[in-house]
């Protein structure tokens, strides 16, 4: 049993400490792990922490209330929510900011676009351009926002020189043409940093 609780400990604080230097590294260079990696690191750090909250809290030590954070915040962020829909979605927000994957749009293999997740209260359409290095990392060459949820195809994305180029054609409703539905050809350049 003791064994079983060092090995879940190790695998906490391991999680812990890998994701904190990818923070610290993706702060300064701009470059990190892979969102799949980042997101099974993350499951594991918060499974372990909850199933050793089981471990010290009989006998009570200090450290189940560390532990006791992850167990009883989803609760508190629920309570917040039915309380006051604001609060709750905030603090929601800010909870699974941590625990959503990525929303790919697009993905060849230079380049992945995802839609960032603002929260339930965030402005909408944020979306990022990642380039993959080396398998296991990615770096951000790019940011845009378009005011429609974005889906491309292999066939509108282009790349020259620096510049990422997006042909859409979207579909807008309007209730004065008889068809109520006109398409627009739309064509977005994003800067990328490389």
């Amino acid at each position: 049993m003791i064994k079983l609780k060092n090995r879940i400990l190790r695998i906490h604080l391991t999680a812990l400490i890998i994701l904190l230097i990818n923070f610290i590294i993706n702060a300064v260079f701009e470059i990190g792990l892979i969102a799949n990696l980042r997101l099974v690191l993350k499951i594991l750090f918060y499974i372990s922490a909850c199933i050793l909250f089981f471990y010290y809290v009989k006998p009570f030590k200090k450290r189940a209330l560390y532990f006791s954070l992850f167990i009883f915040s989803p609760i508190f962020i629920f309570i917040s929510w039915l309380i006051d829909g604001v609060f709750g979605a905030v603090l929601g927000s800010i909870f699974l900011f941590f625990f959503v994957p990525n929303d790919t749009r697009f993905e060849n293999g230079q380049i992945q676009i995802n839609k960032k997740f603002g929260g339930f209260l965030g402005a909408c359409c944020k979306y990022e351009v990642i380039e993959k290095k080396y398998f296991l990392f990615e770096k951000n060459i790019g940011e845009f926002q378009f005011e429609d949820n974005l889906y491309f195809n292999k066939e509108d994305i282009q790349f020259q020189k620096d510049t990422l180029k997006m042909h859409l054609i979207l579909k807008n409703y309007h209730p004065q043409e008889d068809d109520h539905y006109v398409t627009t050809d739309t064509i977005i350049y994003t800067i990328l940093k490389r």
